[in-house]
């Protein structure tokens, strides 16, 4: 197995996590990566992981630094509370992402995200949430 398919199984499972039993402030219903298909109102709050695009530096040792791009979109309906709903999910998923472990590269960084809003029926929330993980292989390996 690669070090980047390691990387992103280990956030997911840490998605899988967020839960209030687990001490975060929401349950999630679906966390799901590259999921194709659309995520229908009784699968929210949700949670899509993606690995989007990557660079690579080889060192004269014989190694390799990675920056892997991680997208993490969030899904949310909540009637009357969906942006507020919304954003704590963000707090959560920052939460999980940013904990410390030694089963994660050290450096972690949170780019960011845009939220957007959707009116049909009622509110739906989403967000994109942007990470860099940078992490190092030996040369020729991933």
């Amino acid at each position: 197995m690669s070090r980047r398919q390691e990387i992103v199984d280990i956030l997911m499972l840490r998605l899988k996590a967020i839960s209030i039993v687990n001490g975060y402030a929401n349950d999630l219903v679906t966390v799901d990566e590259w999921r194709a298909s659309k995520v229908n109102e009784k699968e929210m709050p949700a949670l899509i992981l993606r690995d989007t695009s990557s660079s690579v530096g080889n060192r004269a040792s014989g190694s390799s630094d990675h920056t892997v791009q991680i997208e993490i979109d969030v899904l949310v309906s909540d009637k009357s509370t969906t942006m507020a709903k919304l954003r704590t999910i963000l707090a959560d998923v920052l939460k999980a992402v940013g904990a410390e472990s030694d089963d994660l590269p050290e450096h972690r960084t949170y780019e960011g995200d845009e939220i957007l809003a959707e009116h049909q029926d009622h509110l739906y929330g989403g967000a994109r949430m942007k990470f860099t993980v940078v992490y190092d292989t030996p040369s020729w390996e991933i």
